[in-house]
């Protein structure tokens, strides 16, 4: 069925970003790599396709102008001419995913001495974006080349894991060099529940890479300078002041910058945000953020005594003090913990130091 050039730009101006007009137009590859850089590098791919559409309608639907075009260039060169264009998105999208296989890994767990190890599905990764780009439209090429390439460097691991983008310089020499051909004929029509299927799985491997990063790795510093884990951060989230109090979280923001500027803002929102827990662990002990660890420690045993499960008999507020309970403890060894990082860090840097105070 001829594709219409109308369904391609509503496509292109609702999901283009997602790549849904390059997969209307049986694009598969280039919409995965619009998928995976958020329209071609943050939209930059999703704007020069206002002018590249009409051609990919054209290459499409066979128009016999567009296939003479084609016809010609091929008998002017015998390998495709180099493109600027597509050696940056190689570039681009086999550094983006031989990173974040690189940033999947979990650090806290593999030892310094074998990250070179883990690091051995890097260069395969960087090939496949290689690989993935240089397949897109009448081009294509075989994987052997650019992956031979990408191994090539994998020694350079052992000195620095961060050696993506030599990787990613090699696979796209040798792919350009040693694989590069046209696309003489075109690709057998597949059924559409098919190309679905690759292509949500490729997302979804896509989408685990990020979630591995942000569970494992993912980390934000706080006021104190203290490293949180995002995995961390999220589950304090729905009870810190900018979930509960988002309304006047966001009016003190906007005075904050009104009055002293954008300064100060970046500690209000990290405060707001409360990504140890602090501000609840403090709200569920009713105790002051100031507050010394023997405060804290007689709060926690008055609460504790009040709320024990085996102080209740019947069985729905046994399981409340039950939660209530293990909220008490944890919010307890918030405290306890984040009053024991202060004391030390305040012991190793003398000074005048003093606990972050909550703003909100």
């Amino acid at each position: 069925m001829a594709k219409s050039l109308c369904v391609t730009y509503l496509l292109w101006l609702t999901l283009g970003v997602l790549g849904a007009h390059h997969f209307y137009l049986g694009r598969d590859r280039q919409a995965l790599v619009w998928l995976m850089t958020l329209g071609g590098y943050f939209g930059l791919g999703w704007i020069r396709d206002i002018w590249r559409i009409p051609y990919y309608v054209k290459y499409a639907n066979g128009d016999p102008e567009t296939v003479d075009k084609l016809k010609e260039k091929i008998r002017k060169h015998a390998k495709p001419p180099s493109s600027t264009v597509r050696s940056i998105g190689q570039m681009i999208v086999s550094d983006a995913l031989g990173y974040m296989i690189l940033y999947a890994i979990p650090a806290e767990h593999v030892p310094e001495k074998y990250m070179a190890l883990a690091a051995l599905p890097v260069p395969l990764a960087v090939a496949i974006g290689v690989h993935l780009v240089g397949n897109i439209g009448e081009q294509k090429g075989n994987f052997k080349m650019p992956l031979l390439g990408a191994y090539l460097t994998y020694p350079l691991y052992f000195f620095s894991t961060h050696s993506v983008f030599w990787t990613s310089l090699a696979s796209s020499y040798f792919f350009k060099n040693y694989a590069k051909t046209w696309r003489l004929q075109p690709r057998p029509p597949k059924p559409l529940w098919k190309r679905l299927a690759v292509f949500i799985t490729c997302g979804l491997l896509y989408s685990s890479m990020w979630a591995s990063w942000l569970y494992f790795n993912c980390s934000m510093t706080d006021n104190d300078g203290t490293e949180v884990k995002c995995r961390d951060s999220i589950r304090h989230f729905f009870s810190s002041p900018l979930w509960q109090d988002f309304k006047s979280v966001i009016s003190a923001m906007y005075n904050q910058v009104r009055h002293q500027g954008w300064s100060e803002l970046w500690r209000l929102f990290m405060t707001a945000l409360d990504p140890q827990g602090e501000a609840n662990a403090v709200k569920v002990l009713g105790v002051e953020p100031s507050a010394s660890q023997e405060v804290i420690t007689a709060a926690y045993r008055k609460l504790a005594r009040q709320w024990h499960p085996d102080r209740f008999k019947e069985h729905g507020k046994k399981l409340e003090a039950q939660e209530k309970f293990i909220e008490i403890q944890k919010a307890y060894e918030v405290l306890s913990n984040l009053k024991s990082r202060r004391l030390k860090k305040n012991a190793q840097e003398p000074g005048d130091a003093s606990d972050a105070r909550n703003e909100f």
